[in-house]
């Protein structure tokens, strides 16, 4: 950190600031906007069986394996098998990112088809 010639600690300028989260929003793949993009394939949604989206959705609301079995009426391991299925057709290496793919295209999701791209 830089001092003034007072021995008080500079703050850097703004437009320093700025350029670095701008570089920073670059490297982890966000959005112009400044949103972040989801992880994932939304064009997959449409390959997803609807039992499929339900988990999916059901994982966008932080459900765990245990919950999301009981609110369907199927095993926890039945699941975690569909968990890797969609995983496998989203195209995403884990569940927290399946849970953000959830989270971004939740509607499409529920209505089956893919999220129109801005």
């Amino acid at each position: 950190m830089c001092t003034t010639g007072k021995g008080k600690a500079a703050l850097p300028k703004r437009s320093t600031i700025t350029e670095k989260s701008e570089q920073a929003d670059e490297q982890r793949g966000a959005k112009p906007n400044g949103q972040p993009s989801a992880p994932g394939d939304p064009d997959a949604i449409t390959g997803l069986t609807p039992r499929e989206r339900e988990v999916l959705l059901l994982l966008s609301r932080a459900a765990s394996n245990r919950d999301i079995g009981r609110t369907l009426g199927i095993a926890e391991r039945t699941v975690k098998a569909h968990l890797t299925n969609i995983m496998t057709k989203i195209s995403v290496s884990s569940r927290t990112e399946a849970a953000l793919f959830a989270f971004a295209h939740h509607c499409s999701i529920h209505r089956g088809e893919p999220r129109p791209t801005d």
